[in-house]
């Protein structure tokens, strides 16, 4: 939909043109999703784009079917955080026409105006508990709880993995487990900057050629808080999919769209965060990125690295907003503690840009996949461990479950088979995979 314009003033008509040229809008011509949708009708209908207002009804239906699915999946995580992670798979399947977003047909029905929000709103009259606010407010506790926990616990060798009596972000596996901090710490500033768009810059210069020997490029973006009326109002659906330069993000700033003061405190709902691209192209795999770090460092290491990339997913939708991401944030206090502590940073900026390198999706073999911190701690069919557990499975060289990996469902034996020839290419000595078939009778 278009925005209206009118007798707009001379300001808001530049932010107009601005807007369009940003999503390479043509006003002579169909907009990009009536183009689309001719497309769709000439090869048949294989996603249908819903309005929430238009088909309320369905989406109430199919939004509370998708959340009881995904509740009675097995996790490695108890029911007390799985509540309010799993309305943010719901999100991303709506907007995608995935799980039960489908008609009888087999037709995906996506959403692209679902929001967290409305989602809520939807499950919120079955459960008084799963009101927005209060959601965002328990994500927040858990995440900053656990900051402020490490923080605190730093300058000690070993650290027990217990926070006011319970595991980091409720994953089971954790309960009672030690690690060696300073490998713990290095896991988590390796995955709290593997997705900073300053380092990821660096990373191409660094390394300008993938494992094949062809051009090596990383896509990536920045985190900002915007003014949530201003930029609902400004038309701009979404600054993740196109890129913007300095003069339309200064505009945007001008405009007061974008706020100035990284240091000032900003909070759900007056603002909220927002992902703008500063370069196209396919991002990390979070799956290799872990695999890299086990591999490189060590289980205590690749747990730090887990539960950053987990903090990275409830700061999605908080009440309490950090400048860049609350993971990034984290990652920068552990690296200045322990400059203070030691007169150098627990790790280098080169190891950085190694993992953003090896995870690379464009490196080579090209694997098309990274799950989400949902899929991450789920037990996938067939297999005893959540799928973090298999990663490290592989990494010892132990027989892994042959399972299907992500939202792309890719097969085990194809993405480890992959992972092991980075691995070869990057000199990390790690036994071929082999995997354990699942019974027939299951």
């Amino acid at each position: 939909m278009r925005r209206p314009r009118g007798n707009r003033p001379g300001g808001l008509r530049r932010l107009d043109d601005l807007l369009d040229r940003a999503v390479g809008r043509n006003t002579e011509r169909w907009d990009s999703r009536d183009r689309g949708g001719e497309r769709r009708r000439e090869r048949g209908p294989a996603v249908r784009d819903m309005d929430i207002r238009r088909d309320r009804e369905i989406f109430e239906r199919l939004t509370a079917l998708d959340y009881d699915y995904l509740l009675c999946q097995r996790f490695a995580a108890g029911q007390r955080v799985l509540g309010d992670l799993l309305v943010q798979s719901v999100v991303g399947r709506a907007q995608n026409g995935h799980g039960w977003f489908t008609d009888e047909f087999g037709i995906s029905l996506r959403f692209p105006d679902a929001t967290f929000e409305r989602i809520l709103s939807v499950l919120e009259k079955t459960d008084p508990n799963l009101r927005g606010l209060q959601v965002r407010e328990r994500r927040g506790a858990l995440v900053t709880r656990f900051g402020r926990w490490l923080l605190e616990n730093l300058e000690k060798p070993r650290l027990r993995l217990e926070v006011d009596g319970a595991p980091p972000l409720g994953i089971d596996f954790l309960a009672g487990h030690e690690v060696d901090t300073r490998a713990f710490c290095t896991g988590m500033v390796l995955a709290g900057f593997m997705d900073d768009w300053q380092h990821r810059r660096t990373a191409m210069m660094q390394h300008k050629k993938t494992f094949g020997g062809h051009p090596f490029s990383v896509g990536g973006g920045d985190i900002v808080i915007v003014d949530r009326e201003k930029f609902e109002l400004c038309g701009l659906e979404d600054p993740g999919a196109t890129v913007l330069d300095e003069d339309q993000l200064r505009e945007l700033r001008d405009f007061g769209i974008i706020c100035r003061d990284a240091r000032a405190p900003y909070r759900f709902p007056e603002h909220d965060q927002v992902y703008f691209r500063r370069r196209l192209g396919e991002g990390v795999c979070d799956d290799l990125a872990l695999i890299w770090v086990a591999a490189t460092y060590g289980y205590d290491a690749l747990l730090g690295a887990f539960l950053m990339d987990g903090i990275d997913t409830y700061d999605k939708y908080l009440l309490d907003l950090t400048w860049g991401g609350y993971d990034t944030w984290l990652a920068g206090q552990i690296q200045q503690r322990f400059l203070d502590l030691n007169d150098r940073p627990l790790v280098s900026d080169e190891r950085i840009f190694d993992l953003i390198h090896f995870a690379a999706k464009r490196n080579d073999p090209l694997l098309n996949l990274s799950s989400s911190h949902r899929r991450l701690i789920q037990f996938e069919s067939g297999a005893p461990v959540p799928t973090i557990l298999n990663h490290w499975r592989f990494v010892m060289g132990e027989p892994v479950y042959d399972i299907r990996l992500g939202y792309t469902r890719l097969p085990a034996e194809e993405f480890y088979a992959g992972a092991w020839h980075r691995l070869q290419a990057a000199k990390l000595p790690v036994p071929a995979p082999r995997f354990i078939k699942p019974r027939k009778d299951r």
